[in-house]
Order: C-alpha cells, then sequence, then structure tokens
C-alpha cells in the first residue's frame, strides 16, 4: 500500500502544490534549458519537480490531476518543454495566468497513454505556504530562494509575511549555503536592525554570540521555544550549529505578548530541519583557513508508510586566527514525524552538541588595537591568555516534540515542548588593560587575571496552542489562545585570580608559567519560572488585516548562595499587548502601523534598601510599509519606530549599588529587499539608522550619552548571479560588502570605535547532484576593532580573511 495512500484530502492537495522559486516568469523565447533526469512517477510530484528546477510557480485544482501519471523524463529542456512533455497525452494544457504562473486547463486533444491507478497515489508532500490565485490554490517551497512569503516566529502561525503588522527578517536556508554561513550572527550581518559581531571575533571563532536588535541584547528560541541565552547563562549559553537549521527568524520589536519576559528589542527564532516528505541524501566535506577540516551530512526518508525520518549532523576541527585556539564541534541532530492518523501527527526533535574546545573569549585595550601604542599595533592572531591553562568546553542536548492534532477543518490543538541540558566550563587567563609596575603605566606588558567558572542549566519549556478559523459576517478570524510554560535550573560556581597571574610581554610572549586555579568564591543556584496566558485574533475584512493580541504572566525567580550565605527571591506579574493595522492593496503593497510592549524581570542582591527590583519594560510604536510582487520572489519592507525601555537598572561605580532609575530611547528606521531582478540576479539589501541615548540615568556624565558599542548607521548589500544557461550553467557568483559606523567604548562616550566596512564573495558550481563552492569572508583580510566592552580596556578585534572551501553531493 502507498505511503500516503491514507492522507486526508487536504493534504493530497498540497502535494500537487510546487516549489516558488526564482521567478514567476516565462520567457518565450531563448528560455534557459535545464538537466532532467526524472522517473515515471504522479503527475503531480513530476510538475512539482520541473517547476522547482526551471523557477516557475503553479496554481491547479488539484482534481485535474488526480490518478494521473507521468512518463519518465530525461535530457535537457527549457521549463516549459519539460513541463508539455510531462503533461502529454494527459488531456491537459499548460497556461500562463496574468500573474505569471502557470495553471493547467483541459485540452483540446483526448487524453491518450495515460494510466489510472487502481486508488490515487498522491505525490509526496512539499513543505508550502499557501495563497489564492485567480480561484486556485498556489503552493510554494518557501526556502528555495531567498526571499521568504510566511512567518511563523511573529504570529506562532503560518500567517503571511506580508500581511503581519511588524518588521520580520528572515535568512532562508538558500542564502545560509550561499553566505557560508558558520554561526547564528552571521547568518543575520545582512540584516537590518541587528548587531551580529559586538564580541568581533569571539563570536566568529566558537565564543559568544550575542546580537543586540535595535540596540537590545536579545534571547535566542529554537522552534518558538527558549534557549538558555546570554540573558540568563553566561558563557554556557546556548550556540546551535546553523547547519542543523532550515531558517532563521528575526523578529524586530518587544515580542513578550507571545513569548512571555524577553527583550524589548525582539527576538531570534532558529528553525530546526525537520523530515522531508521526499527523499533528501546529502554529504559534504569542507576545507579552509586555519587548518579547518569538517564533515557533514543530512539525511531524509522514509521508515514506513507513516514514519519519516531525518538525521542531520557534523564534525569540525580547525585552528583560529587567534594563536592556539581551537574551534572543535560534534553535532548530530534526529528528528522523526509520525502520521498518527488523517487528524494527528507528531515530530520528536532532539539534538546533541558537544565542543570540546568552544573558541575565544578574551578581549585586548584600545590602545594597540583601536590605536597606536608606542610599540605599534598589537597583532590579531595573539593570544593574550596561556595555552597550557586555558580550557573551555560546552556540551548541550535536548529532546522535543510538536504534536498538532485536527478536532475539524476549522481547529486544531498544537503542543510544542522541550527539555535541554547545557554544561560548560571555562578556566582561562584574561587581560585586564596594560599592567602597571612600580605605579607606572607598563606601554608593552598586557595585565591578566584568571577566572575559573562551571555553568549548568536544565531548561523545561511547554507551549500549548488552541488555533481557529471562523467568520463573523464578512470578517474573517484567525485565533490563537494558549498557555505556556518555563522551567529554568541554572547554577553558576566560579572563581577568580586577581593577582596571582604574570603580565605577558607583547614584544616577547612567553607562555606556561604557573597559575593557580581559583577556588570558587560564589556558588549560585538559580531558579526560574514562568507561566503566561495568550490570546491573539488576526482578523481579515476586506483588504485589512487587524491584529489584536494581549497576554498575562506570572514570573518567578530565586537565587541562593551558598558560599555567600545571600538569598534573592521576587515574584512578579505582567500584561503585554501587541496591536496592529495593514492594508493589503492588489498590487502587493502593504503599509501598517503597530504598538507593543514587552517586559523582564530583574533579579538582584545589591539593589539600593534591600528586596528586587520591578522587571523593566518596553513600549514600542512601529509604521511601516512591506511589497510583494505578484508572481516574483522578492519582499522589501520599511519600518519607522519609536521605542522606550524603563525602570534600567544603573550602577553606582562607588558602592556598587544598583537603583531602577535608568531610561533608553531608541529611534531608527530599517529597510530591507530581497529581490529577484532577472532571472539569474537575485539581490539582498538593508540600512539601519539608530539613534539610542540613555534618557534617564543616575550618572551626570552619562545623560543623553549613547550605550556603548551601538552605531548610528549600518548598512550590506549581497548580489548574487547564477549563469542559467550555455556551457556554463550551473555556475554562480556573489559578492557582498558590510559597513558598520563607528561606536561608543564606554558609557561617558569619551572614545570611539572607527567605522569598518568589508567585502565577502562566493563562487559556486553546480552539476549532476554536486554543488562545489568557495566562501570568503572580509576579503581584503582588514584589520578592524569590532568594538569594546565598558572600558578601553577590553576592545574586540574583528575577523579576519575566512576562506571556506566545500564540496556537497545530494542524491
Amino acid at each position: 500500500m502507498p505511503r500516503h495512500l491514507h492522507r486526508p484530502a487536504r493534504l493530497r492537495a498540497l502535494t500537487l502544490g510546487l516549489s516558488l522559486c526564482l521567478s514567476c516568469r516565462l520567457l518565450a523565447q531563448d528560455a534557459p534549458v535545464y538537466d532532467f533526469d526524472l522517473p515515471a512517477a504522479p503527475l503531480g510530484a513530476s510538475l512539482m519537480r520541473i517547476a522547482s528546477t526551471s523557477g516557475h510557480l503553479l496554481a491547479v485544482d488539484p482534481a485535474l490531476v488526480a490518478n494521473l501519471r507521468a512518463a519518465p523524463l530525461h535530457g535537457r529542456y527549457s521549463g516549459q518543454a519539460a513541463a508539455e512533455a510531462a503533461l502529454a497525452g494527459s488531456g491537459l494544457a499548460l497556461r500562463t495566468t496574468a500573474d505569471g504562473a502557470w495553471t493547467l486547463v483541459p485540452s483540446a486533444t483526448p487524453a491518450a497513454g495515460t494510466t489510472a491507478p487502481s486508488s490515487p497515489t498522491p505525490a509526496p508532500a512539499a513543505r508550502v505556504s499557501t495563497r489564492t490565485l485567480e480561484g486556485l490554490q498556489v503552493y510554494g517551497n518557501y526556502e528555495s530562494g531567498y526571499a521568504a512569503n510566511t512567518t511563523r516566529a511573529g504570529t506562532k502561525t503560518d500567517a503571511s509575511l506580508l500581511e503581519t503588522p511588524e518588521a520580520i527578517s528572515i535568512v532562508t536556508r538558500a542564502q545560509m549555503d550561499a553566505q557560508g554561513v558558520q554561526n547564528i550572527p552571521q547568518a543575520l550581518r545582512y540584516a537590518p536592525g541587528i548587531l551580529t559581531a559586538q564580541r568581533g571575533f569571539s563570536q566568529d571563532g566558537g565564543g559568544q554570540e550575542e546580537m543586540y536588535v535595535r540596540g537590545f541584547l536579545v534571547d535566542q528560541y529554537l522552534d518558538g521555544l527558549r534557549l538558555p541565552s546570554r540573558s540568563v547563562a553566561s558563557y554556557g549559553a546556548s550556540a546551535v550549529d546553523p547547519y542543523a537549521l532550515e531558517r532563521v527568524e528575526l523578529v524586530h520589536g518587544p515580542a513578550s505578548v507571545l513569548y512571555g519576559q524577553s527583550s524589548p528589542g525582539g527576538l531570534v527564532n532558529l528553525v530546526s530541519k525537520t523530515p522531508t516528505d521526499t527523499p533528501l541524501h546529502e554529504v559534504g566535506i569542507q576545507t579552509g583557513s586555519y587548518a579547518r577540516k569538517q564533515l557533514q551530512f543530512d539525511l531524509s526518508d522514509a521508515l514506513s508508510d507513516t514514519v519519516d525520518y531525518r538525521l542531520v549532523g557534523l564534525g569540525r576541527d580547525s585552528n583560529t586566527q587567534v594563536d592556539h585556539v581551537n574551534d572543535k564541534r560534534v553535532m548530530f541532530a534526529p528528528s522523526v514525524r509520525w502520521k498518527i492518523s488523517d487528524a494527528t501527527a507528531l515530530t520528536v526533535m532532539g539534538g546533541y552538541q558537544h565542543d570540546p574546545d568552544a573558541g575565544y573569549y578574551n578581549t585586548l585595550p584600545y590602545v594597540g588595537t583601536g590605536k597606536p601604542a608606542p610599540f605599534g599595533t598589537l597583532s590579531s592572531h595573539l593570544d593574550p591568555g596561556d595555552p597550557d591553562f586555558d580550557k573551555h568546553r560546552r556540551t548541550q542536548y535536548w529532546l522535543g516534540y510538536r504534536l498538532e492534532h485536527a478536532f475539524s477543518d476549522s481547529w486544531k490543538f498544537v503542543q510544542n515542548a522541550r527539555y535541554m541540558e547545557n554544561r560548560d566550563t571555562l578556566q582561562a587567563v584574561f587581560v585586564n588593560g596594560w599592567a602597571w609596575n612600580d605605579g607606572s603605566l607598563d606601554d608593552h606588558t598586557l595585565g591578566r587575571y584568571a577566572l575559573a567558572m562551571h555553568e549548568a542549566t536544565r531548561t523545561l519549556t511547554a507551549d500549548n496552542q488552541l488555533q481557529g478559523h471562523f467568520d463573523t459576517g464578512s470578517a474573517t478570524h484567525d485565533v490563537l489562545l494558549g498557555i505556556d510554560y518555563q522551567r529554568t535550573l541554572y547554577r553558576q560556581s566560579y572563581g577568580y585570580n586577581w593577582f596571582g597571574v604574570p603580565g605577558l610581554d607583547v614584544l616577547d610572549p612567553v607562555y606556561g608559567a604557573s597559575i593557580d586555579v581559583p577556588d570558587y568564591s560564589a556558588d549560585q543556584h538559580t531558579r526560574l519560572s514562568q507561566t503566561g496566558a495568550y490570546a491573539q485574533d488576526i482578523i481579515r475584512w476586506g483588504q485589512w488585516r487587524a491584529l489584536v493580541s494581549g497576554r498575562e504572566d506570572w514570573a518567578r525567580a530565586d537565587t541562593t548562595d551558598s558560599i555567600a550565605g545571600t538569598a534573592v527571591d521576587q515574584s512578579k506579574h505582567k500584561f503585554t499587548t501587541h496591536l496592529g493595522l495593514t492594508y493589503v492593496t492588489d498590487f502587493g503593497l502593504a503599509p501598517y502601523l503597530s504598538y507593543a510592549t514587552s517586559f523582564q524581570p530583574q533579579a538582584t542582591a545589591s539593589l539600593e534598601g534591600g528586596g528586587t527590583p520591578a522587571p523593566t519594560t518596553g513600549k514600542q510604536y512601529e509604521l511601516g510599509v512591506k511589497y510583494q510582487p505578484a508572481g516574483k520572489q522578492s519582499f522589501m519592507s520599511l519600518a519607522a519606530y519609536h521605542l522606550v525601555q524603563q525602570n534600567v537598572l544603573t550602577t553606582d561605580p562607588l558602592t556598587l549599588l544598583q537603583y531602577v532609575t535608568g531610561e533608553v530611547r531608541s529611534r531608527g528606521i530599517e529597510a530591507e529587499a530581497h529581490a529577484q531582478l532577472t532571472d539569474g540576479l537575485a539581490i539582498i539589501g538593508s540600512y539601519t539608522w539608530l539613534q539610542q541615548l540613555n534618557t534617564r540615568t543616575r550618572e551626570p556624565d552619562e545623560q543623553g550619552k549613547r550605550p556603548i558599542g551601538i552605531p548610528r548607521n549600518t548598512g550590506a548589500l549581497w548580489l548574487d548571479y547564477r549563469v542559467q544557461a550555455g556551457d556554463f550553467q550551473g555556475l554562480g557568483l556573489s559578492l557582498g560588502g558590510r559597513y558598520v559606523g563607528g561606536s561608543y567604548g564606554d558609557a561617558t562616550n569619551t572614545f570611539t570605535t572607527p567605522a569598518y566596512a568589508v567585502l565577502d564573495a562566493g563562487v559556486r558550481y553546480e552539476r549532476q547532484g554536486w554543488n562545489y563552492y568557495l566562501t570568503l569572508s572580509n576579503l581584503s583580510d582588514r584589520r578592524y576593532v569590532a568594538s569594546c566592552l565598558y572600558s578601553q580596556s577590553a576592545c574586540n578585534y574583528g575577523s579576519r580573511r575566512t576562506v571556506l572551501l566545500g564540496a556537497n553531493y545530494r542524491w
């Protein structure tokens, strides 16, 4: 019995959808030709493969192709010629709609030579998004190019990106592959409104993945569930390898109404690779700068008529641009999807990632990096730590599931849950500026200290959703009701050795000194929990779209220190909301406006007068416009916003007591474009203007000053050209540039790190299942300071030129 025989009619209709790829325009003359090697198959499946290869969209009545099969297709054809060959004898003909898509109509010639199986054999289902086109259903694989059509992160449903009233940036799998992405910050460096290089090389070298959106540090989520990020953990924050992901979604602005306590800047949602409905087999090898060696694989197929699997994994061993610092990783991410019945499906997702050498975390002084020291400039390859003492290991594993059950065509229940555990052990020598000898500054010896830290984080998250669709008069409602829960147990033990570490003479560095491992001076146990109830209604009335949502959260946190003998306990609740209105025109233009709020609890033991501070709160107004031309894989957006965060903690530099007196205001303009200009030429562009100020603070010298490391202007442009025909068909060339403006390196804005711009490039060649690629980041090998943290003693070099050379084979 065929494996998909029992799928309901609605899902069988989805299987006949075709991928939305590079273009929806059919060239009547001089059309590019492609190599096809298709076996005999259901007609819908063959048409899907042809459209995916040639870059076309198809609108089709599923009844037209039911019970029909296509003969084998081998050879070089244009997209239209291949589709017509598949349709030969079917009694159907190919037509082009006003939107530029293909559609099928009965032909004048009676069907001949067709075969009708004894029972319907639907085509393999594609992971699809839908929209209406001339009364038919149109289906497209949203990951086939650089522009996405739908977003789950913005509304927790598969909502139209065009109709969602907030700025959302999406990085597809195709973009990550073309740009040689090696971590999550790299995936988002061409997006607007986000800073991905605050930690400089340490982010690209396996270290901390800090990202700032609209000027605020944001957390990462995996499949809609929160990860242990920098706001919870320290060096042990999660860092999921991007090879395990299908896409990365960036929500700009407050998202507490759906996700609870979160940054006012937004969030980053990672979407896992899960089983595909058509077989997928890929293996690859990679080498490059710093003796890089990597093997990877991505396999998906059927285990039975109702069970599919996917296995994703890699192993990496590499040096880095800093001497003695390595980047090693083993990652394995299996998933299984079980179609329990026509109405119920369960997807189980797991992962294991071990980094025995977890990269670089150190800093260097501004004098010697941002500006010359008396001896000159520090090398970007200098190891300021001690290789005989330093070590850093990180291990994380997780197991979760997504359960979906349809009560009817209008109502379904979705439950997402995951357990995750992170363990991180760090022992390292860090820099704290230039050393002082006999009361005088030593301008070529780095002062250093040692840190020993162990972190363990266990998290349990669950999100229960009831999704409904119904009409009230002429209005259509998509309703979401949910209750979610988060529980985090976090233990951090650490100690410092401030005075027992010898300095490092940068003119004659000597390593291997005897350094005592610090004893733990703190052993903190933190328990965090949050329960939230939320409701959302997306209302469609004519060409208007309204979003109304609200949420009540109950959050609790308590921290005890078994060494210091301290305890802090706090319990807070907060209501947040998101309101939005969009008008969708007939030609793909959608202006919108929105209002959203956020909150983030704060736990501290040093608040003036004791007690615990109120959560920080955020409030944002946003006005924007989106544009998605019909029949093309392009998407553009422009947003302007006014965002204020209140109840920000400020610290007295003398007493170290903290006070809830701060307020930060962020205003900005963000522009983004993912456009397919021609059949072969695609472009990604972004620009951000950001004005962020401390509008209220306890320290007069910081009033009205810009926060550390936040530039006013950033921009990026990526051009990608693929040869469509001829002897060089399958060849692709890419060129990109990134600009980051200057930023202040301290809270009083006394010095700046200069602006910088770097070039990226790529070459790839695809032929007969092989994909050969060469990517280059920082093409000119420019040396620059990415940012300084807190003071002139803690600055970060950016990544130097990185070359990746690899080959993947897919069958």
